[in-house]
């Protein structure tokens, strides 16, 4: 297929300060983008919320999807965000950034804000520090790191083709790499944070090791109950360790799970929900765990 940099100009400059979810629903845009996407030449700098990324022109990186439906979704686990950031200033750990879009909603709420971003993935990181450049954000501290119970300079770690399934955990995928990876604790990453006047929040998304990060991250759970988001998915709960672990550690901190429908959800509804899945997914999707009777679960109940 032969690229055109002329219409690549053309439609960056279509685009440009515009914030691409105005064209969500659009069949006008659908219709154009469908037809030259195949002849776009570079990566297109897109404007979303309050910051920009690059809109990936390959259909391997999470960051196409922003230019194929313009909008990223998530919006309960946004709306959360925003809410808590409308109160208080956050702490944001950021586990599994990717690209860095949850980062950078983050930081765009408030200069106050602080983020810490990690990334293990070092293509994935690279897309990460372009888009930095992008923006004037100061309140975020990036990392490429693996997320883990240990502080390591030796974890193997394992690049997909595709940026949104790399893993520490598992290689069920188009293995393109296997790397040396820094591996890093939550409670190494804040130590050396001063928590007072912040709410905090943990995003985790690292494709299986989920339950590892909870257990490298216990000091600052401790210390900071923080409301912790997290994708479920099958690569967590195939190992009868990881249910135990979770299990135990909804009692021993006193947490529960909710819904994206601030709904409570019980641990053996989300294995069986995860159990119902159809072979070819393996996530259900982003869970809350909250801290119980909190300001956190306050908070988050309240539809202010």
């Amino acid at each position: 297929m032969i690229k055109s940099k002329f219409l690549t100009f053309v439609f960056q400059k279509f685009l440009k300060n515009k914030d691409i979810r105005i064209f969500r629903n659009s069949l006008v845009y659908y219709f154009i983008f469908r037809i030259i996407r195949n002849f776009l030449a570079f990566d297109i700098i897109i404007k979303i919320y309050d910051f920009k990324v690059f809109g990936s022109i390959q259909k391997n990186k999470t960051s196409y999807f922003l230019l194929k439906k313009c909008e990223f979704g998530d919006y309960h686990e946004l709306n959360t965000i925003k809410k808590f950031s409308k109160k208080n200033k956050i702490l944001f750990i950021d586990c599994g950034c990717n690209y860095g879009f949850y980062s950078f909603y983050v930081a765009s709420l408030s200069k106050e804000n602080k983020v810490i971003s990690v990334e293990a993935s070092k293509k994935t990181s690279s897309d990460f520090l372009k888009n930095l450049n992008l923006n004037n954000f100061l309140n975020i501290d990036f990392q490429n790191k693996a997320i883990s119970n240990i502080e390591s300079s030796n974890i193997l770690f394992n690049e997909s083709n595709n940026d949104w399934e790399s893993s520490q955990t598992h290689s069920d995928f188009k293995l393109a790499s296997t790397i040396n990876i820094d591996a890093v604790k939550i409670d190494g990453l804040t130590k050396f944070y001063n928590f007072n006047n912040y709410k905090t929040i943990i995003k985790l998304d690292i494709e299986g090791n989920e339950m590892n990060a909870i257990k490298g991250g216990l000091k600052f759970i401790e210390e900071t109950s923080p409301l912790i988001i997290i994708e479920f998915s099958k690569f967590i709960f195939d190992k009868e360790s990881n249910i135990k672990y979770l299990k135990n550690f909804l009692i021993n901190y006193e947490y529960s799970i909710y819904d994206t429908n601030s709904q409570i959800f019980y641990l053996e509804d989300v294995l069986n929900k995860l159990m119902k899945l159809d072979k070819k997914y393996k996530t259900i999707g982003n869970y809350y765990l909250i801290k119980n009777f909190s300001k956190n679960l306050e908070d988050f109940l309240s539809n202010e």
